[in-house]
């Protein structure tokens, strides 16, 4: 089992759970609305406390457009490297 079937399971599973990671990170941005401290939240806080909501909430875009493309790549990147031709 550890030799066959686990590398298999393993290759057809490993890009799904890395693509629930991604949203699953997008999600936590979710938690803004109900007013839990994320990364948004201190962000907000910070640039209310600045008066710089426009350069904070770029900011916030910004890691998250790197973060998920960066996540999403690597997903890609793997997909392609332990991809079985049928």
């Amino acid at each position: 089992m550890r030799l066959v079937i686990l590398p298999q399971a393993f290759r057809n599973m490993l890009p799904i759970l890395l693509t629930q990671v991604i949203v699953l990170f997008q999600d936590t941005s979710l938690v803004y609305v109900i007013s839990a401290t994320d990364f948004v939240g201190a962000a907000a806080k910070v640039a209310q406390r600045d008066s710089r909501l426009v350069e904070m909430y770029l900011f916030v875009a910004a890691v998250y457009f790197v973060l998920c493309y960066a996540l999403s790549s690597l997903v890609r990147r793997l997909q392609q490297r332990v991809a079985v031709i049928r």
